[in-house]
C-alpha cells in the first residue's frame, strides 16, 4: 500500500478508536443497573462478568478500540521512520492498543456494587497487569512522541501539543474528581482520545503532503 494511503487509513482508525472508545464509556454507563455509579465507580466495571450489557465495553471499548489504536500506531510509526525516538513513541502506543485489546478478555469478577465483591480470579489478576501498562502507555506516549515531533521539522507544530496532553490529561482528572474517582478516570480517558484523534488529523495530513523525518 502506498505510503500516502496508508497513512490515510492509519488515521481513520486513529479517528474511529476515539468515537468507538468515547461511544463505548457512554453507552456502557447508560447501561448499567440502579446503584451504578459513572462518577464514582471505576471504568473497568462496565466490563465486569456482572456488568449489565459488559460486551458494549469490553467488545467496543477494548478489543476494537484497541485493534484500531494498534493500526493507528503502525501508520504513525511509518511516518516517523527513520526518527528512532518517533518509532519508540509509535510503538509505545502500539503497546497501549495491544494492552487494551487484551483488557476486554481479562475482565473483573464483579462490580464494586456487588455485595461482598471479591476480584481474585486469574483473570481479575491480569486485568491489574494490562491496565499497569496501559497506565505507563498513556503517560509515556505523549512525552516520548512530543520530544520526537520537536526534532522533525514537519511535526513540529505538534511537539507542543502532544507535550500539553499530558498535564492536561491530570489537570482533567482533578478537576473532575471533584464528582468521583470514576468521573475523573472518564475525563481523563475522553481527553487523552482527543489528543489521539488530534494526532490522527495530523496523520491524514502527512498522507496527503509527503513529510521528511529526519534520524531521531
Amino acid at each position: 500500500m502506498p505510503g500516502g494511503v496508508w497513512a490515510r487509513v492509519a488515521g481513520a482508525c486513529g479517528l474511529l478508536a476515539t468515537a468507538t472508545y468515547v461511544v463505548a464509556l457512554v453507552l456502557g454507563g447508560l447501561a448499567q443497573r440502579d446503584g451504578f455509579s459513572n462518577a464514582d465507580d471505576a471504568v473497568s466495571d462496565l466490563g465486569a462478568d456482572t456488568a449489565s450489557s459488559a460486551w458494549i465495553y469490553n467488545r467496543i471499548g477494548t478489543n476494537l478500540t484497541g485493534i484500531l489504536v494498534v493500526v493507528f500506531a503502525l501508520g504513525l510509526w511509518r511516518a516517523l521512520t527513520p526518527s528512532r525516538l518517533g518509532r519508540l513513541g509509535a510503538g509505545i502506543l502500539a503497546l497501549f492498543g495491544v494492552a487494551l485489546f487484551l483488557e476486554g478478555f481479562f475482565p473483573l469478577d464483579c462490580q464494586a456494587i456487588d455485595i461482598a465483591c471479591e476480584n481474585t480470579s486469574w483473570y481479575s489478576q491480569g486485568h491489574r497487569w494490562v491496565s499497569r501498562v496501559s497506565a505507563i502507555c498513556l503517560f509515556g506516549a505523549p512525552v516520548v512522541l512530543a520530544f520526537a515531533f520537536r526534532r522533525i521539522p514537519s511535526w513540529r507544530t505538534a511537539w507542543l501539543p502532544t507535550l500539553a496532553a499530558v498535564p492536561v490529561f491530570i489537570a482533567v482528572g482533578v478537576v473532575f474528581s471533584v464528582l468521583g474517582e470514576g468521573a475523573a478516570a472518564r475525563a481523563g480517558a475522553v481527553v487523552w482520545f482527543v489528543w489521539l484523534g488530534y494526532l490522527a488529523v495530523e496523520l491524514r495530513r502527512a498522507g496527503s503532503e509527503p513529510r521528511s523525518a529526519p534520524g531521531g
